[in-house]
C-alpha cells in the first residue's frame, strides 16, 4: 500500500517468530555518478543524531529497546541499487511494551534526523565512515573468486548501468566529503521512491500507521525513475586475461539468458541453472569437477533482473582450454535435453526446499519480497515454487538454448 506520496509498504502479517523485522529502501538507478555516496550515506547516518551523537549513546538506546538492532543496508537489483536500513526486534507481546513502535520511531530519527555542524554531516564522521568504505573496496581484490567476477562483469557490461560495482568505485568515495554527501542526502530523501518490508505480528494497517506517522516529515518531490535494460542475446563473445600471483587459476564465463523474474519462461530457467551448475547434483559438480577432475570448482548462478548468468570455476592454468571446453560441452548437453530423471528431480527438490525454507527466514523473505517489488513482479515464494513445480524437461531445454555466451575472463598466475 501507498502510504505516503511514493512510499509504500509491504507487510506480512505472521506470529510464528519471537521477533519481527522491517527495512526501510531507498531506490536509486545503479549509476557511477552516485552508487558509492548511496553506498555511504546509512553508514554516516547510523553514527550519530541529533539526539544521539555518537555509537555508544546509539547502543545503548538500541539495549533499552530490548536488544533491537539496526544496521545499514545497500543492494544490487539489476540496475537499481537500494539503499537504506535493516532492523529486528522482539514481538510487543513478548516484551510487555511497544517495542514495534519504538523502534521505528528511532529508524525515523536515524533517516530524517542527522547530527550536523555548519548545515552538513559531520567531518569525523564522514571521513571514518569514508575510510571503511575504502577498506571494503579495496579488500575485494583478496577474494580472487569474487574478483574474478566482478572483473567479468565490468567487461561484459562495461556499456550498461550494471556494470558498476555495488559499493561504487574506490576512487569515487575517496571524492566525496561531509558537503557533498548531505547534498546527495537531501536529494535521496526528496527524490527517491521508499519501499518499506514489515514481517511481524501487527495488522498491516496497524504497521502502516505507525510507519506513516514515523515519516512523516519525509521531504517529496518528483521520483526519480528506475528500471533495467536486459539484453536478451550476445553478439559477439569477448575474452580478456589478467594475471596476478595465484596459484588457482579463475576462469568465469558470462551468459546472456534472454529472460528475467518477470518472464512466464523463469521457473524453467532456474531449472536449467540448477541442473547445469546450481548445486551438488550438476553437471558441472557432478561431471566437470567431480568425475572429471578439470576444476577445483564449478558453479553457475542466475542475475534473474539482468538476464545474467555467470559460470564460475577454479582451474590449474594449463587446463584452461580443456575445462572451458567441457563447461560449454555441458550446456549443449542441457540444450539438447540430455537430462536424467535424477538430475531433473533432484534440482527440482533442491529448489522448492530452498523456497520452503526462505518462508522461514525473516531476512531472506525480505530480500526475495523487496526484488519481486523492484521488478512488479507479484509471485510469492510459494507461487513461485508451485510454477517450478510444472516445469518440463522441455522446457528445460528450451530456456537453455535461449543462453548465449558473452564474454570470457580469465585470471591466470603470473607465470602462466
Amino acid at each position: 500500500m501507498e502510504i505516503l506520496p511514493g512510499v509504500f509498504l509491504t507487510a506480512v502479517r505472521t506470529e510464528k517468530f519471537k521477533t519481527g523485522c522491517c527495512s526501510l529502501n531507498l531506490l536509486r538507478p545503479m549509476a557511477r555518478a552516485e552508487a558509492a555516496a548511496n553506498a555511504l550515506i546509512p553508514s554516516v547516518l547510523l553514527r550519530a543524531t541529533a539526539r544521539h551523537p555518537d555509537i555508544r549513546s546509539i547502543s545503548a538506546h538500541l539495549d533499552e529497546l530490548y536488544g533491537a538492532s539496526l544496521g545499514s543496508l545497500v543492494r544490487k537489483k539489476g540496475e537499481v541499487q537500494t539503499t537504506g536500513f535493516f532492523a529486528d526486534f522482539i514481538e510487543d507481546r513478548f516484551a510487555g511494551a511497544p517495542v514495534f513502535r519504538q523502534t521505528a520511531e528511532f529508524l525515523g530519527e536515524v533517516l530524517l534526523d542527522p547530527a550536523l555542524e555548519n548545515g552538513a554531516f559531520l567531518p569525523d564522521t564522514v571521513s571514518g565512515e569514508r575510510l571503511n568504505l575504502e577498506n571494503t573496496i579495496a579488500a575485494r581484490i583478496n577474494d580472487k573468486r569474487t574478483w574474478a567476477t566482478s572483473e567479468l562483469l565490468r567487461v561484459m557490461c562495461a556499456n550498461e548501468a550494471y556494470g558498476v560495482p555495488r559499493l561504487g568505485e574506490l576512487e569515487d568515495v575517496r571524492a566525496l566529503d561531509e558537503k557533498s554527501l548531505y547534498a546527495h542526502y537531501r536529494e535521496l530523501l526528496t527524490h527517491s521512491q521508499v519501499e518499506i518490508f514489515y514481517m511481524g505480528s501487527q495488522s498491516p494497517d496497524a504497521a502502516a500507521e505507525v510507519f506513516r506517522d514515523v515519516l512523516r516529515d519525509l521531504p517529496r518531490g518528483e521520483i526519480t525513475p528506475c528500471g533495467t535494460v536486459v539484453v536478451p542475446k550476445a553478439d559477439v563473445v569477448r575474452s580478456e586475461e589478467r594475471a596476478l600471483d595465484v596459484t588457482q587459476g579463475k576462469l568465469v564465463l558470462g551468459f546472456r539468458t534472454g529472460c528475467t523474474l518477470t518472464d512466464r519462461e523463469f521457473p524453467a530457467l532456474l531449472m536449467m541453472n540448477a541442473i547445469y551448475g546450481g548445486g551438488i547434483t550438476s553437471k558441472l559438480f557432478m561431471k566437470v569437477r567431480e568425475e572429471l577432475s578439470l576444476c577445483y570448482y564449478a558453479m553457475s548462478t542466475l542475475e534473474k533482473f539482468k538476464g545474467v548468468m555467470l559460470v564460475s570455476s577454479g582451474i590449474d592454468c594449463a587446463q584452461r582450454d580443456v575445462a572451458q571446453a567441457e563447461i560449454l560441452r555441458q550446456l549443449d548437453a542441457v540444450r539438447a535435453g540430455d537430462i536424467s530423471d535424477y538430475e531433473f528431480e533432484s534440482a527440482r527438490r533442491y529448489l522448492r526446499s530452498s523456497l520452503s525454507t526462505g518462508m522461514d527466514s525473516p531476512g531472506r523473505l525480505d530480500d526475495f519480497q523487496m526484488g519481486q517489488i523492484i521488478a512488479g513482479q507479484p509471485d510469492t515464494m510459494q507461487a513461485l515454487s508451485e510454477r517450478i513445480a510444472r516445469v518440463t524437461k522441455d522446457d528445460v531445454a528450451a530456456a537453455a538454448r535461449r543462453v548465449s555466451l558473452d564474454t570470457v575472463f580469465f585470471l591466470k598466475g603470473v607465470q602462466a
